[in-house]
């Protein structure tokens, strides 16, 4: 009897990992296949069916994709635009999300419900009317328009998200913190940001993966002005750069886009213990 229960277990582990396995290999597998197109010429793409080795191995794709796309003028642009509107989204959103939730005050019931409805209101609709103001207060060609344009819609996920953390911290903090003189900066200050840094990391990761992933409004934003793109714009230009044969150059093109990549995976890499830990705990108190 217990042979066959370890036998049953063993059998159920065996299933368990071998789907996991092949999970990862069929997400893994575009991945790996955009990689190795990276080293591919333009010709070896368009004929080499789905073979996923290159006949070939070399470095002339990355080379000229950098020197072509002006991707370090769209790399710096990246890093400022990305960095700046993800600290002022988490300086925005902690504050934001301690009001909301600690605190009673005229009109937060509507605040708050309009918080909640434009999370339905898709981002494709918003991009002409935001177009229209950041036009019209003269900021369209400066990178500042582009993160004011982004902060308006970074903050509303990422302060429910601080609300949904703050639920589950007790009250008695801040009455303990009135009693010893703190005012509502200093509660928030010494008390609330220190206890929230699991969810301060889950929020900067998130912010700085969208808008350094974001597309539609950078492109709108920059069509007329290519040095103020980011590098998501920036890389779609490497398609139509001129080559020998003509057309559309895809081997500079992947080239572009698996170096676009490359900072957003190694700030994932170093940042994922804090984002597991963050949901994870803000999974226990919700």
């Amino acid at each position: 009897m217990a042979y066959s229960w370890r036998l049953s277990r063993l059998s159920t582990r065996l299933l368990l990992y071998g789907f996991m396995i092949a999970t990862t290999l069929v997400v893994l597998f575009p991945v790996l296949y955009v990689f190795l197109a990276s080293f591919k010429t333009t010709q070896e793409l368009l004929t080499g069916g789905m073979r996923i080795f290159p006949q070939s191995m070399t470095l002339d794709n990355y080379i000229h994709a950098w020197q072509a796309g002006n991707f370090s003028r769209y790399t710096v642009n990246s890093l400022v635009y990305a960095g700046i509107v993800t600290a002022v989204t988490v300086l925005f959103s902690t504050m934001l999300g301690y009001c909301f939730q600690r605190k009673s005050f005229p009109g937060r019931t509507l605040m708050l419900g309009s918080f909640y409805f434009s999370m339905f209101v898709a981002g494709a609709v918003t991009i002409y009317p935001v177009f229209l103001i950041v036009v019209k207060a003269g900021l369209h060609r400066t990178l500042l328009g582009l993160i004011l344009a982004t902060l308006g819609g970074s903050v509303i996920f990422t302060t429910l998200l601080v609300m949904g953390y703050l639920k589950g911290i007790p009250k008695e903090l801040d009455e303990s913190a009135v009693m010893d003189g703190c005012g509502v900066f200093g509660i928030y200050a010494k008390i609330i940001f220190p206890v929230i840094k699991p969810i301060v990391g889950v929020v900067a990761l998130i912010t700085f993966q969208g808008t350094w992933n974001s597309y539609m409004l950078p492109l709108a934003l920059t069509l007329t002005i290519p040095d103020n793109r980011p590098l998501s714009v920036g890389v779609t230009s490497l398609a139509y750069v001129s080559g020998a044969q003509g057309g559309v150059q895809w081997d500079l093109l992947i080239a572009g886009s698996c170096m676009s990549i490359i900072p957003m995976a190694i700030i994932y890499l170093w940042a994922n213990r804090f984002f597991i830990n963050g949901m994870t705990a803000g999974a226990i108190k919700g």
